[in-house]
């Protein structure tokens, strides 16, 4: 075991000195950090040093003897969890890669990979960001013959969005009682689709199914999926839970006041067991409730079900200027349900006063902080990223990033943090995320656009219509083997038909392909005729089955006495197969990779395989199901077995499965063959391309594969052609910058290709900013938050801004006022308020009722 704070060899690190640190605590720091076991709660406005005290709280807990395996550390965002593991390495050296953290998001993605079979989910899935779902809800909706006016789209869409996400929720969250129609009209009656006909039949439940059911024909999963998964885990099969309970034993939470209903919920029973669960956060910068955050009814809960409870208040700031602090906490005082009621500055400096200005139009007020920018800079030598300007909505942003933009202000344009979003980037991300999921139709789509490959829209609606409904996928016809054999199930067909179909299953000691053993492994030769020959075995593992008991019932003791030496099995059952076609239930996410996994491990050959099928995916082919376990599909399908999580009866309820699905896909192969005879001369090109790229995927790391993909497929050299080339191009050498930055090498290279993706797909790519080129940052208060910079500016800071409209009318205005507190509190040395006299149709306004609680001895009108 590495000593804390020291390398392999136990010589100091720098930054070893534990003790030191901790002793440069105050006394409320101090004590949250000793007391690093049981439940505490710690509010910790802004400032107050909570990163630190998070860290050496996690680092102490190391030093009393809890394994870095079982330490879980959640942020809110990707930038805090990436700077928890920074801070973590500089204590505990290689010791801090055991330790889990990550966001909440990330942390749900992981457990629903790893329980994939559990719940009959693809183990290929990829996560769909907010622009893919509303791209599959915006087909759907069309489909339905619903008429929605052209400049009322994009809104339509974010409301089909939002809707379906409570929708799904809505059993864990505060609509439990909500009909799917009902929670879409109450969202479409607050909405502001003023030219929509709202007597239409919108019909958003059966809206609602062809979306889950496209996510899942997709193998994909949304961010509410995430949530949703993990928490009908923990209802529906409590050896997974207690899975999870035991890997999870020392549990920490950074802005609690973030967490929703569903998510406390996941948080709670995966720490019930050894109720050694702590939140840090401000409740004073509760900024989301309309997203669902209810921090002051969790903490209520968190404190009823994890008593003794142990409460600490942060006071101390070591962020800004007593002035700034000064306005802060007289602005906090003003809110009704305010938490904080004193904040103590550790600067010594009062500091400049905080600044308000009257312009008399935006364009103007625009102007006048230009100025007082470049001012600043130059009297004191800053760069533009020192500086930030704050609105309340995206709409003021673009119009301040305008003017910016004509008077030649170097910034960072709201639009730009949707870096993910921008084309290059989204469809040279598709190009790669058919590589670990071909079944993906909304990339593969996008793959066929851009660069156009010759294959138009009149095709692919073609082979979406009848093919489709044969079982074929557009995914399929970007495989160069169903292309070549005419038809995606000919290996299988032809198999069946020989008697020639082998299906097997495995049980484990665990979930890890990577590292788990196979104790018992059952497969069947089958065919038209039924089941010709089995092979069946109990292998003896390395480790203890552990928690896997609880699923497979296959004891250590009776492993002992049964069990034979994995490398003879595997042998057998390379014999047993010979060049069979191999199909399973789940068997492209894990009984193959386990199995592949652990004989590579052994130094043994890969199994001699001629194709592979997964009966899951066969079964989404060709059914509508609610689930797809295999327990459930036997039921749903009335097969005459059951499986019972053994791999003997497993293996039985496939055979008839996989028997079932060949006669129904022999029923229609006619049809998908003319599809392919009609279309495949087009695809197999770039098939056979996607091939290659796929093999350099299992060898190279993801820097350097993109890098690849960007010239193989003529993506660089298509965008430098379009509008802005070169801006795109340099959007492209960003990607493959942060490829290589957040590439983990402890990953296998396909492995980490996945992780990247999910990256993309879950993160705010607002960090990427941080760093990047020179120059001011101009964001909402929303994305501001948990950022800090030496100057900030707050734009157009009307009384119908700071509050909302949209607040005022919904009641909301105690969150509008915490988000304006929000705001100021980025500031550590200069703050300025600003707002224009008169609106954009030239009537006149008032500055923001918040701007009236700052005292004027902290503040001076300029």
């Amino acid at each position: 075991m590495i000593k804390p704070g020291c390398s392999e060899d136990g010589m100091p690190l720098p930054g070893q000195w534990i003790e030191s640190a901790i002793g440069r605590l105050n006394p409320e720091q101090r004590t949250a950090v000793d007391l690093c076991d049981g439940s505490i709660l710690v509010m910790a406005p802004v400032g107050t040093g909570k990163t630190d005290v998070i860290t050496l709280r996690a680092v102490r807990a190391v030093e009393r003897g809890t394994e870095p395996a079982a330490m879980l550390c959640l942020s809110f965002t990707n930038k805090a969890a990436k700077e928890m593991k920074t801070r973590l390495r500089h204590f505990l050296g290689r010791q801090a890669t055991e330790i889990s953290a990550r966001t909440f998001h990330a942390l749900c993605a992981g457990i629903l990979r790893m329980e994939a079979q559990t719940l009959g989910l693809d183990g290929d899935f990829v996560i769909y960001d907010e622009e893919d779902c509303r791209e599959l809800l915006g087909a759907i909706w069309r489909s339905f013959g619903i008429q929605v006016p052209r400049e009322e789209v994009d809104r339509f869409e974010f409301l089909l969005f939002e809707a379906a996400g409570r929708a799904r929720l809505r059993k864990y969250g505060e609509d439990a009682a909500g009909k799917p129609d009902d929670i879409f009209r109450a969202l479409l009656e607050t909405s502001s689709l003023r030219s929509l006909n709202r007597s239409q039949n919108f019909r958003f439940a059966a809206i609602l199914q062809e979306y889950v059911a496209a996510l899942r024909d997709n193998h994909a999963l949304d961010f509410n999926d995430l949530i949703l998964g993990v928490n009908i885990l923990w209802d529906e099969h409590p050896a997974a839970l207690a899975r999870w309970q035991e890997k999870y034993r020392w549990i920490q939470v950074d802005e609690v006041q973030d967490t929703s209903r569903p998510e406390y919920r996941i948080l709670s029973r995966l720490a019930a067991a050894h109720r050694n669960l702590s939140f840090f956060g401000d409740i004073d910068q509760t900024i989301y409730e309309w997203r669902g955050s209810a921090p002051v009814e969790l903490l209520d809960r968190y404190r009823r079900e994890f008593a003794p409870v142990t409460e600490i208040h942060f006071v101390r700031n070591y962020r800004s200027t007593r002035n700034i602090l000064d306005a802060c906490a007289a602005v906090l005082r003003g809110c009704p349900d305010a938490v904080t009621r004193e904040i103590l500055p550790q600067m010594a400096e009062s500091g400049e006063k905080v600044r308000i200005h009257e312009a008399l139009r935006l364009s103007s007020e625009a102007d006048w902080i230009a100025d007082r920018i470049r001012e600043i800079k130059e009297a004191e030598a800053l760069s533009y990223r020192d500086f930030a300007v704050l609105t309340r909505t995206n709409f003021t942003a673009r119009r301040l990033s305008s003017a910016f933009e004509s008077i030649g202000l170097p910034h960072v344009k709201v639009e730009e943090f949707k870096f993910f979003q921008r084309a290059e980037i989204k469809n040279t991300l598709a190009h790669l995320r058919l590589l670990v999921n071909r079944h993906d139709a909304g990339s593969a789509a996008r793959f066929l656009q851009s660069p156009p490959k010759g294959i138009g829209p009149a095709t692919v609606a073609e082979l979406r219509a009848e093919p489709r409904a044969a079982g074929l996928k557009l995914g399929d016809m970007l495989g160069a083997g169903a292309l070549e054999a005419g038809d995606p199930f000919a290996a299988l067909l032809e198999a069946y038909a020989a008697g020639n179909l082998v299906v097997f299953d495995v049980e484990t000691t665990g979930l890890d392909t990577a590292h788990d053993e196979i104790v018992q492994l059952a497969a069947a030769r089958c065919g038209a005729g039924g089941i010709t020959e089995k092979f069946h075995a109990w292998l003896r593992p390395s480790r203890s089955v552990g928690s896997s008991l609880e699923i497979h019932r296959i004891s250590d003791d009776f492993l002992v006495e049964n069990g034979r030496e994995p490398g003879e099995v595997f042998e057998e059952f390379r014999g047993f197969c010979g060049n069979a076609t191999l199909a399973g239930h789940n068997l492209a996410a894990f009984d193959l990779p386990i199995l592949v996994s652990q004989m590579r491990r052994l130094q043994l050959p890969d199994p001699a395989i001629a194709a592979t099928y997964d009966t899951l995916d066969l079964t989404r082919r060709f059914h509508k199901l609610p689930r797809y376990t295999l327990e459930h599909i036997a039921k749903a399908l009335a097969l005459p077995t059951t499986p019972t999580h053994s791999a003997e009866a497993d293996v039985a309820t496939t055979v008839e499965l996989a028997g079932l699905l060949c006669r129904e896909a022999q029923e229609c192969a006619a049809v998908r063959r003319e599809a392919i005879r009609k279309h495949g001369a087009k695809f197999l090109p770039w098939a056979r391309k996607l091939g290659t790229w796929k093999l350099r995927a299992q060898r190279e790391r993801p820097a350097a594969l993109l890098l690849h993909v960007l010239e193989d497929a003529g993506l660089a050299a298509f965008f430098e052609g379009k509008d802005g080339g070169a801006r795109r191009v340099e959007h492209l050498k960003t990607l493959v910058r942060l490829f290589e930055m957040h590439d983990d090498p402890a990953l296998e290279p396909e492995e980490a290709l996945l992780s990247l993706l999910n990256l993309a797909s879950l993160g705010t790519d607002l960090d990427r900013h941080l760093n990047d080129e020179d120059a001011v940052l101009l964001l909402t208060a929303h994305q501001a938050k948990g950022l800090e910079f030496n100057t900030v500016f707050i734009a157009d800071a009307t009384d119908s801004e700071f509050p909302s409209w949209r607040s005022r009318r919904e009641g909301r205005t105690n969150e509008e006022h915490r988000l304006f507190y929000v705001a100021m509190s980025r500031a550590k040395r200069r703050l300025f308020l600003s707002y224009p006299a008169l609106d954009s149709y030239g009537r006149e306004t008032l500055p923001s009722r918040y701007i009236g609680m700052i005292p004027g001895d902290v503040s001076e009108r300029v």
